[in-house]
């Protein structure tokens, strides 16, 4: 009775009872004794015919003494028979009554099944109807539609070509002009900031690897050292290159003065070598009639063409134009010979540095950790829409007689730069941390700036007509400085070594041949 089913969503429908074992049977129909309607059971119907048989034995073989013994042994007989009678008709009337109460739940449970599946009936019933209707309505619909077509007329189908016609005319000039859109929009992802930092710091980190497993095995190692001086005194021109560049560089002169400096200037050397012949030359060299060309073009279109193109057209056109150059064969061929001839050309400047058999290691060196990688990076930036340059300011001079001094810039730029103290081995120094702040007396008695070892990269982004923006600062100019009291500094020189460099390019000897070579006398630092 509890199990119900559903169907097409409507009225449960109740299951038929079922049952495990057969249904029960119905009682066999009792005896009734003589005298009354109540079923008697076995058990006293045998013992009243053996009462009765033994009556009869005793009468035959002797007769009862008088009636009122005979009335004695009915009265017995019925006394033991009378209760059983009851319980019998008590259990007969149980029965009856639960077997009437069972007739009345299966006649309930059939009158329930049969009011289930007449609605199941008119269920389904329903649905064939609603089904027949839907189909007739999607006849009558296709009917009507077909009706529709026949009868446009021919006014109709002439304007319905028409409209086709135009439809199609007005789909290709959206396709010119989407493809005219989409001409004068450059065909590559434009340069980011962060994109082109992340670039140089890989340059400047790569550089720096280099110079760390250049240096550190030769000063670690007194004799290797003393090779080096050697060699240099054997072969000068090995290091007459090296010592007229950095002499060329007054900062680096200075910072050569200071112990612990010999690859700081190596790498502020090679930044340098690469800023002047790579960063600052389009394309670095390679192809120059067809740089020369691009270059006339440009200058043309800004000047003579009717209407004036404004910068960020010209800026467009000049990135694309580089791109398909640096894509021709012909470039690529150029710019293979053209790294080959860099990469002599850097080698040669630390050939003091290596021995004869481990020079071609050593130009492979150069080639893959100093070269390539610059020559990427310039071709990246030759390539964008805004302009990307590095620029760098030593901070320290020569003066007209050929004494070093600092530049009065320094001060001025000092919350541009990021130093490093040299005093505190390299510990980052940022005056505006500084606590208590010190005073302008303060810093021009105890900062002393040494070094500059990275230059500044920087990036004017160009905008739509004639719009340039203020250069933005993309990564810091990297200085080494000494900040700390006097003594504190000349403590720091008397208790350092001089450096390999200092000993190469700056002893009495080779100030001598130097001052010889140039035509002027050896000049001290000045304060």
């Amino acid at each position: 009775m509890e199990d119900l089913s559903r169907e097409f969503d409507g009225e449960p429908v109740k299951a038929s009872p079922t049952y495990e074992n057969a249904p029960p049977k119905r009682p066999e129909k009792l005896l009734l004794s003589e005298n009354s309607e109540t079923p008697l059971t076995g058990q006293p119907k045998q013992s009243y015919s053996r009462a009765l048989s033994n009556s009869e034995a005793r009468g035959s073989t002797t007769a009862l003494a008088n009636s009122s013994s005979e009335d004695a042994a009915h009265q017995a007989y019925q006394g033991i028979l009378s209760p059983r009678l009851v319980r019998s008709r008590d259990d007969l009337d149980t029965s009856l009554s639960q077997q009437s109460k069972k007739r009345g739940v299966d006649e309930e449970v059939q009158q329930e099944m049969e009011l289930l599946r007449a609605q199941l009936r008119e269920a389904n019933s329903r649905a064939e109807q609603a089904e027949r209707a839907a189909e007739e309505l999607a006849r009558q619909l296709k009917l009507r539609t077909n009706k529709v077509t026949v009868k446009v007329s021919d006014n109709a189908a002439d304007e319905i070509t028409a409209l086709k016609a135009e439809n199609k005319g007005l789909k290709a000039e959206l396709d010119e002009a989407r493809s005219h859109i989409f001409s004068l929009q450059p065909y590559r992802k434009d340069l980011t900031p962060k994109e082109v930092g992340q670039d140089f710091d890989d340059l400047v980190n790569g550089i720096t690897d280099w110079a760390t497993n250049l240096m550190d095995p030769i000063l670690d190692d007194d004799d290797r050292i003393n090779g080096v001086l050697e060699a240099a005194k054997k072969r000068p021109a090995d290091v007459q290159k090296l010592r007229r560049y950095l002499h060329s560089q007054a900062d680096l002169v200075y910072g050569c003065m200071f112990p612990e400096t010999d690859v700081d200037i190596l790498i502020a050397i090679t930044l340098r070598w690469l800023q002047d012949h790579v960063f600052q030359k389009i394309l670095f060299g390679v192809t120059p009639d067809a740089v020369e060309t691009i270059s006339f073009v440009e200058g043309s279109m800004q000047t003579n063409v009717e209407p004036k193109r404004d910068l960020f057209a010209l800026r467009t056109w000049r990135a694309e134009t580089l791109n398909a150059l640096i894509c021709s064969p012909d470039y690529q061929r150029a710019r293979q010979g053209r790294i080959r001839e860099l990469t002599i050309e850097v080698a040669s400047l630390f050939k003091v540095f290596h021995r004869d058999k481990d020079w071609n290691k050593h130009c492979l060196s150069c080639q893959e950790s100093i070269i390539k990688p610059a020559v990427r990076l310039h071709e990246k930036l030759m390539t964008s829409t805004h302009h990307f340059y590095m620029d760098l300011d030593s901070y320290i001079l020569w003066n007209s007689r050929q004494e070093l001094e600092p530049s009065p810039k320094f001060m001025q730029d000092l919350p541009r730069l990021r130093c490093e103290n040299i005093l505190q081995n390299r510990k980052p120094f940022d005056v505006a941390k500084l606590d208590p702040p010190p005073s302008k007396q303060q810093l021009h008695r105890e900062l002393l700036g040494v070094a500059t070892i990275a230059p500044a990269l920087y990036m004017r982004q160009v905008g739509k007509g004639d719009v340039i923006k203020e250069p933005a600062v993309v990564r810091m100019q990297q200085v080494l400085v000494a900040w700390g009291p006097e003594d504190r500094r000349e403590k720091f020189l008397a208790d350092g070594d001089r450096t390999l460099l200092h000993r190469l390019c700056f002893s009495r000897r080779g100030r001598e041949e130097r001052a010889q070579e140039e035509g002027f006398e050896v000049a001290e630092w000045k304060s």
